[in-house]
Formats: structure tokens, C-alpha cells, sequence
């Protein structure tokens, strides 16, 4: 069963609430001490430092300080002085017809932060008379409690919820648009409206929001809970002339009126968006450069309207081009500071206290915890960091809404987004600002193609096909190898790599055969006696390898045939006794070595942090997020903004990966071109690896 996504934020320390619960409400005696007043708290059964502050709202070493002789551990039922917290609230009589939807908003606050301070609510409500705790203005219960540095959420809201009355000819989409919002938010507030909306239905239209996480410099990792520092803005990359905009194509509009709008020429247009030439599509994103200085549309007593100008002036609006080069202007220099903004669909507008947490989420949640505890080594290596985490939803709408934060114009580096159809708003941003994009998950992105700044870790599958086939024929090219196929459609489902090893197989002149899975005899008589043998068994199919395995451990031993299979095998628990019987060769992009002492510690700190295990899958996401931001800060720092024309001596030892960038094409981004070959067996597991 998942934990609640309050038990995981609150573990995780990264989202802590414990802030906001007021130390009276804890049922402990209190003692006055020189004119201060601490708890009396007896010491639980296999309790630690970590677990108490926690409880408290303190730190650690403030209970070390006020209890001598502790330090050195704590003794079950030894009774601790525990610091009163001094609160920080206000109280709130309620009036009449006040409801705990109308307090959220007269504060700024969330219901969680309410029922923090007042727990009677939830099975109480509100009662006219009665007076409430409300949370200090200025705190948020969004904020990250790492050591005051972590980033705080800042919510830049437009107007409150409001009221829409459907009218004739609206749609669910239409009106989604008008209210810059999404479908999906209006459905949230008004479930009914999931199958239409009727004319004269009222609907509640939520706020756009978008929630900021901004760090501060030198970002450190500690177990306390206190409020965060104001967060310092980064500087800025001073490019000129960068005030560029979105504009969505709607009905009717043209190439010719869009670039009236904004007085711009049509060629200006194109040259920032070039499929357009051919295209011109509905609902299309063009990039809307700034109106250049020699042109027509230069305000006059801040009045002007810029369509009724270019009306007026139309030939002025082409006299000089834009200097393009001018506007991607960025220091090259190495950098001691980096830029980083994380934009991740965590989700939480939509936290509740019995909400269950995303299957995604979970992942997503570990990779930021990676990240954090990247930026702490690093940190230790002199550099500091602007970290601004992003909620950044799972739509496109989400993600062009958050794009407009203006801090995200200097950002050394972008990471994400998690989803493929918010992959071309975050690349044309990328672009037009020089930041370097890490696409951390999705194999699907065909704006790599044309984007340099692009870095896409997980490599598309048809280059990674090609990887496979070539780090095969390297290590197999001598011995007698047989591609094992299937006859089912739904079995054949490695059909596209059997493809590419065939012709890689060929053009090496490297011999071999192709058995399609029938009996034990088909296989059998492929066998050598003469070499080693090597079975490809092209299929992730849990029902044909169930079927398969078996008949493949029982026609030799380890010394004679070896497998080779893919990554996808190693989740499978259900045939895991079998897999490993014979050696078994597997390609994969990561690869973790639990003896080395780097991940020995990394291991060590993340229970320290989190006080939690890493989720055991492949890919470990934490250990993803610590890579990427480790390699791509380590190379700013040494290379400066043009790190990739470096790549070749830039080799920095990861935990789970090895980056190996490769440029796509002369004018596209990079993919990883690292595939490690690793060996398995019944009896050690992983034996080695090889690159």
C-alpha cells in the first residue's frame, strides 16, 4: 500500500509541515528554566536525535545544547529538555458565514496549514465565535525546511476564484482558454462538467497559479525545520533585447495579421519559427520576438497601442532587422555559481491529507532528493547554487503557464519536464533564452534534432539499438551466436533491435543464425561444441520468457551457453530464479556498483537525510538526479556556458552513469552514447561490467 503523500513529504524532510504544528498542542509537562520554558519529554523505545526534533519543530543541536552529555547518544526513558517553540500565529475569531474556503483565501493559506494549528477542524468545522490559529503571513506551508536555504514556494496568483456562466456555443476547451487555464482544473472544481457543460451552468474557475521554489545561494543539507531566508536572485545572463512572448495561433489568424499585431515583419516571424513557412497551424506556439528600436512601434507617452501603431506606420516595421546573434549573448567564462531550475509534476495544488501519492511522483520526489544531495557535495567543492524547483503539472497549457516566470531567462541549466507533450514548449524556451535543457526521462524527442542546447539522457531507442548492436558484435563477434525470435506477434516485440543487429551482424561479417522459438530441438542443433554460445533471446515478453527460459537453462551449462537479453528483464521477479541459471548478458545505460565507496556514501547520507531506503528499481531516480546535476554543474564550472565543446576531455566519475555526449546532427542537441554490458549469473549476480 503507498503511504499518504503527507507521510512521504513529511519523511523525505523536503515538504515539512512540522513548522506549523504548534509545540502547545503537544501533551507534554513544561519546566521554566532561567526564565525559559522547556518540555519534559521521556525518550522512546529506539528513538533518535532526528525523530524528536521532528516532533519539536527544533534542531538537533539545540537539544544537544540544554541536555549535556547526550551527545554521544540517548538512553530509552531518560526524560530530554526540550526547547518551547515560540508561535507563530495569529488568532482569528470566526464571524458569521465564514467558512474555511473563505479563510484559505483571506490569509493566503491552505487548509493543511490550518489543520496543522487547529486539528479540532477536521472533525469540528468551523463555528461562528470560535477562534482559529492562522499562520503568521509570509509563511507558507509549501516552504522547504532544509537549513533556511532550501527553496521557498512563492505563488504568483492572478485574481481569486471566480465565477463563469456558460454561454452559447462555449466549450469545456474554449472556456479553458479564456481563463488561461486547463480542462482539467475546471473539471476538478466542477465534476460534473467532465461529460460537457450545459449553457447557464455556472462554473468555479480556479486561479492560475504557478509555484516557485527559489533557493538561495550555497544550498546545504540539514535535518532542521525552521523557515527559510528571503531567496537571493540570481544574476543576470545580460543578454539584450530578450523581451520576447508566446503567442498561440487561433481561428482565422494569418502570418500577415499576427505580425501586424505585434509590428513585427513576417521574415522575423519565420526566422524564429521556421515550420510556420510551409504551415501556419491552429492552436501552433510561435516565438514573438521584441520590436526593434528603429521601429514604428516605439511608445509614445507610454500610450500607444502597438496595433493601432503598426496600422498606422506598416513600412517602418521591417527598416532594421534584429541583431539575433545579440540577443543569445552569455558569458563563456567557468562559473562559481550555477543557475538550476527543476521543473517536475510534484503536484502540490492538489495535496490533500488522505491523498494518495502519485505512482510517478514518489520517483520524481527522489530525483529532487538526489539533486539536493549533489548540490551539498558540490557545495563542499566551493561552488553555490540558485536552485528554483517548479510544480510543473502534466499539460502543455502547465508548462507554458510556468515558462513565464522571469527568473527562468537565466538558468544555466533547465531539467525537465517528465512528460513528452511538455518537451517542445521547454525546447523552443531553451532556445531562445541559450539555457541548456536536460531532458532527464523521455527517449522521445524529436527537438533534440534541431535544438543545440539540448541534453536527452535516456537515448532514443533507434540509436540505442545501434549502441546495442555495435557493444554486441564487440564482445561476441568469435563466438557462435543465435538470434532466438518468436513466431507471436505480441512475443516478437524486439523485432526492431533483431533488425539492426542483423545488419550490423552483416556488415561486420560476423556469422550467425536465426531460430524462431519452437521446440528444444530447433535450438538444440545450433548449438557448437567447438565455442561458446551465445542465445539472443529478442523478446521482454514475461509469458515467452517464462516459457523460454526454462528450456534454455536445461540445454547446457554456464560454461557453454550464455544469454543475452535487456534490461527489462531484471524487474521481472517472477522469473527471476530463472534468468540467472546460465550467464546472462544484459545492455544498459546504468549500472551501480554497491562496493565502491562513493556509493557507499551517498547511500549513507540519503538515510541520513530522508531516513529512508531508495525505492529499488532500475533506474534508482535519486541517483539520477545527483549525476545530472553533478556532471552538468562540474562542467559550468570548469568550462563555463560552452561546455559541450569539451566534452571529449570531460570525463567526471558518476554513481550511475557514464555521460558520453553525442551531438544528434550538425545543428541538433546530444544524446548519452554510454551502454554498459553487464554479467549476470546465479551465483554473484552482477559479476562485472564493461563499457
Amino acid at each position: 500500500m503507498k503511504k499518504s503523500i503527507y507521510s512521504i513529504l513529511f519523511s523525505i524532510s523536503l515538504f515539512c509541515f512540522a513548522g506549523y504544528i504548534a509545540a502547545q498542542d503537544l501533551n507534554y509537562p513544561k519546566k521554566v528554566i532561567e526564565g525559559k520554558e522547556y518540555y519534559e519529554y521521556p525518550v522512546q523505545k529506539s528513538e533518535g536525535f532526528y525523530s524528536i526534533s521532528k516532533r519539536f519543530n527544533v534542531t538537533q543541536e539545540e537539544i544537544k545544547q540544554v541536555n549535556p552529555g547526550t551527545e554521544k547518544g540517548l538512553i530509552d526513558g531518560a526524560v530530554l529538555l526540550i526547547p518551547v517553540k515560540i508561535e507563530d500565529y495569529i488568532s482569528h475569531k470566526v464571524e458569521k458565514k465564514e467558512t474555511l474556503f473563505s479563510l484559505t483565501q483571506k490569509y493566503n493559506i491552505t487548509y493543511d496549514e490550518l489543520y496543522a494549528l487547529n486539528p479540532q477542524l477536521k472533525k469540528e468545522g468551523l463555528k461562528s465565535g470560535t477562534e482559529v490559529k492562522i499562520p503568521k503571513k509570509g509563511i507558507s506551508a509549501h516552504s522547504m525546511t532544509i537549513n533556511d536555504s532550501l527553496p521557498k514556494v512563492e505563488k504568483k496568483n492572478k485574481p481569486g476564484f471566480i465565477s463563469h456562466e456558460v454561454k452559447k456555443g462555449e466549450t469545456l476547451y474554449s472556456i479553458s482558454k479564456t481563463y488561461e487555464t486547463t480542462t482539467e482544473e475546471i473539471v476538478r472544481l466542477n465534476p460534473e462538467a467532465k461529460n460537457g457543460v450545459k449553457i447557464g451552468k455556472m462554473l468555479i474557475i480556479p486561479p492560475v497559479v504557478s509555484s516557485t521554489m527559489s533557493g538561495t545561494n550555497n544550498v546545504s543539507i540539514a535535518s532542521t525545520a525552521s523557515a527559510p531566508k528571503v531567496a537571493s536572485q540570481p544574476q543576470a545572463a545580460a543578454p539584450k533585447n530578450k523581451d520576447f512572448v508566446f503567442h498561440e495561433v487561433k481561428k482565422e489568424e494569418t502570418l500577415y495579421s499576427i505580425s501586424k499585431k505585434y509590428g513585427i515583419s513576417q521574415d522575423e516571424i519565420i526566422s524564429l519559427n521556421p515550420d510556420v513557412k510551409e504551415e501556419l497551424k491552429i492552436g501552433k506556439i510561435l516565438i514573438i520576438p521584441p520590436v526593434h528600436a528603429n521601429t514604428a512601434l516605439k511608445e509614445s507617452n507610454n500610450s500607444v497601442k502597438p496595433q493601432e501603431t503598426a496600422l498606422s506606420s506598416p513600412a517602418d516595421t521591417s527598416v532594421v532587422k534584429p541583431d539575433m546573434g545579440a540577443l543569445f549573448v552569455r558569458s563563456t567564462d567557468p562559473k562559481s555559481t550555477i543557475n538550476i531550475a527543476l521543473a517536475l509534476p510534484f503536484q502540490m495544488d492538489k495535496v490533500t491529507e488522505n491523498s494518495k501519492i502519485d505512482g510517478n511522483t514518489d520517483k520524481f520526489l527522489e530525483f529532487y532528493q538526489g539533486m539536493l544531495l549533489a548540490v551539498d557535495s558540490l557545495k563542499k567543492q566551493g561552488l553555490s547554487f540558485n536552485l528554483y524547483v517548479y510544480d510543473s503539472g502534466k499539460s502543455e497549457m502547465e508548462i507554458k503557464t510556468m515558462l513565464l516566470n522571469p527568473e527562468l531567462k537565466n538558468m544555466d541549466i533547465l531539467i525537465g519536464p517528465a512528460y513528452t507533450v511538455q518537451i517542445k514548449p521547454m525546447s523552443d524556451f531553451a532556445l531562445l533564452n541559450n539555457v541548456k535543457l536536460i531532458i532527464p526521462f523521455s527517449s522521445k524527442s524529436e527537438e533534440t534534432k534541431s535544438n543545440p542546447n539540448i541534453f536527452q539522457i535516456n537515448t532514443p531507442q533507434a540509436l540505442m539499438n545501434k549502441l546495442i548492436a555495435d557493444q554486441f558484435i564487440s564482445h561476441f563477434a568469435y563466438k557462435n551466436i543465435i538470434l532466438l525470435r518468436f513466431k507471436t506477434a505480441a512475443y516478437d516485440d524486439k523485432a526492431a533491435f533483431a533488425d539492426e543487429l542483423e545488419v550490423a551482424l552483416k556488415a561486420a561479417n560476423v556469422k550467425y543464425t536465426t531460430v524462431w522459438y519452437d521446440t528444444m530441438e530447433n535450438i538444440r542443433k545450433e548449438l557448437s561444441d567447438m565455442k561458446e554460445n551465445v542465445i539472443v533471446t529478442l523478446t521482454t515478453n514475461q509469458v515467452a520468457l517464462s516459457q523460454a527460459l526454462p528450456v534454455l537453462n536445461m540445454l547446457g551449462d554456464k560454461k557453454s551457453i550464455s544469454l543475452f537479453g535487456f534490461p527489462e528483464w531484471q524487474t521481472y521477479q517472477s522469473i527471476s530464479k530463472e534468468l540467472f541459471r546460465l550467464n546472462t548478458y544484459i545492455p544498459s545505460s546504468f549500472f551501480v556498483d554497491y562496493k565502491d565507496q562513493n556509493v557507499k556514501n551517498y547511500l549513507k547520507k540519503y538515510r541520513y537525510f530522508y531516513n529512508a531506503e531508495p525505492a529499488n528499481i532500475v533506474p534508482q531516480y535519486g541517483l539520477l538526479g545527483y549525476d545530472i546535476v553533478m556532471y552538468f554543474s562540474e562542467a559550468i564550472s570548469k568550462y563555463g556556458h560552452d561546455f559541450e565543446k569539451e566534452l571529449d576531455q570531460f570525463n567526471p566519475k558518476l554513481l550511475q552513469m557514464d555521460f558520453k555526449f553525442k551531438q544528434i546532427n550538425q545543428s541538433g542537441g546530444y544524446y548519452n552514447s554510454n551502454v554498459y554490458l553487464t554479467n549476470h549469473n546465479d551465483v554473484t549476480g552482477l559479476t562485472n561490467k564493461s563499457e
